[in-house]
């Protein structure tokens, strides 16, 4: 039995606007494409079709926010989809635009005059993708629904609805704990291997330091053991854009397998291909999207959406002005004016983070006391390189799960490491450090699981 899951498609339907100062800067903040996710997921889709999965699932996040004729637009895909294979999934947050702000762009301005999909039609709306065929179910507190499908004789997957599902957060009301653990129970008395998947973490990706806001569910240790208490072993997710997999162990020695599944309309779209072995274990494959077709032309997935990524850092370090640096970390939902007072700090700094070698920034942070833990050694074997291309492939390796794996005690790993303690030394917290330190070195090599393939 061999199974594709993908996350985060987030479709924008073009007649949304994608053109203008507006558009602009709301497409230049986001790691995810906007105007170009219709393309890329028609190229996924056609190349899922022409696998030999036996079913597709897509975890939440369909659309880009809610809008109604992005919801219209992506049936219709998945329709085309389900001709070949059979296709389901759960729907989240940004499917009935939980923030309110949906919106739409023409020239120097956005607006919110916009249809959206609300949560309780969600499940009607997309009968045909899981709901029609669940052999048991439960609608949640907002309308949404949980179901089990039956995929072969003995694999089944329990597809769960997290959003604001306990007190407002991302988790579940003790009714739905009841459901959940009774498709637990149920799978392992039939002999069957149970999959879950839900749109939010149940535990951090590479970090806790990353895990912020609402990136995981509430409480997420207490549901991490819930789950894998009750004998669930593997839960594959979404949402924070990030390959990765991660293992929680609960107090009771039980343990779950979370696969976080990165988006597919951002860099590097992957396709992750999970195959049941047996009841006792799954092997999972990372693909990734090859060609979308843009403007006419074949083009290369990867290479677009990285260079789409990483033009988020570069904006920034590319600022020239106060006003532009303000309006740019505004379209990233941070308090642009307010840390445009900095200017006067940020600007030579983003100046040499943009045009400087790592030598030259080596130099440059010597000069005020700052490269005494750098190497000077894996400096100097760097001395070509710009440190724009570090911090790019740096960021690049947090969405991937580490595509090009760094070793321990080489000298990219052993430079970026030695920068990292120092801007962590700055915050004179040890334990701040220690995290900081854990993190980029899960970043570096890809952490203790191989995020690309591994059997488990």
């Amino acid at each position: 039995m061999k199974i594709t899951f993908i996350a985060d498609t987030h479709h924008y339907s073009k007649t949304l606007g994608t053109q203008g100062k507006a558009y602009e800067l709301r497409s230049g903040s986001d790691q995810k494409c906007l105007a170009e996710t219709g393309d890329i997921i028609d190229a996924a889709f056609l190349q899922i079709a022409k696998s030999d999965t036996n079913a597709v699932f897509v975890l939440g996040d369909v659309s880009n926010d809610g809008e109604m004729i992005s919801h219209i637009e992506f049936r219709k895909k998945l329709y085309e989809l389900k001709k070949s294979k059979p296709v389901y999934i759960i729907t989240a947050t940004h499917d009935w635009c939980c923030d309110g702000n949906p919106r739409r762009f023409e020239g120097d301005r956005s607006f919110n005059d916009v249809e959206v999909m609300k949560s309780e039609k969600l499940p009607d709306f997309y009968w045909d993708f899981g709901p029609a065929q669940a052999i048991d179910s439960y609608i949640t507190k907002i309308g949404t629904v949980c179901y089990t499908v039956q995929l072969g004789n003995r694999v089944r997957v329990m597809c769960l609805n997290d959003d604001k599902n306990e007190d407002d957060h991302a988790g579940f009301t003790e009714d739905c704990w009841q459901w959940i653990e009774s498709q637990i129970k149920k799978a392992h008395d039939d002999g069957c291997l149970l999959i879950g998947i839900e749109h939010h973490l149940i535990m951090p990706n590479i970090s806790p330091l990353f895990a912020v806001g609402s990136t995981c569910v509430a409480n997420r240790e207490e549901v991490a053991s819930r789950f894998a208490d009750a004998g669930l072993r593997y839960m594959l997710v979404g949402h924070s854009h990030m390959q990765g997999t991660s293992q929680f162990t609960s107090e009771k020695g039980n343990t779950i397998t979370q696969i976080n599944v990165g988006s597919l309309c951002g860099y590097p779209a992957p396709i992750v291909n999970v195959t049941v072995n047996s009841a006792e274990n799954i092997t999972y494959d990372v693909d990734h999207l090859r060609t979308i077709r843009l403007n006419g032309e074949e083009t290369d997935a990867i290479a677009f959406l990285a260079q789409h990524s990483a033009a988020l850092i570069n904006r920034v370090l590319e600022c020239e002005t106060k006003s532009e640096f303000a309006e740019k970390l505004t379209a990233l939902q941070l308090n642009g004016k307010k840390l445009a007072s900095f200017w006067f700090i940020a600007k030579p700094v983003l100046h040499k983070l943009n045009t400087a070698t790592a030598y030259e920034f080596y130099m440059y942070l010597k000069a005020f006391g700052l490269a005494d833990s750098i190497s000077k050694e894996s400096a100097l074997k760097f001395r070509d390189k710009p440190v724009k291309e570090f911090i790019n492939e740096v960021f690049l390796s947090v969405f991937d799960g580490t595509l090009h794996p760094q070793e321990r005690g080489g000298d990219y790993y052993r430079l970026v490491m030695s920068v990292v303690l120092t801007l962590a030394g700055l915050k004179k917290d040890e334990e701040f450090s220690d995290k900081l330190l854990l993190a980029f070195d899960n970043i570096l090599t890809g952490g203790e699981i191989n995020n690309q393939h591994a059997t488990i």
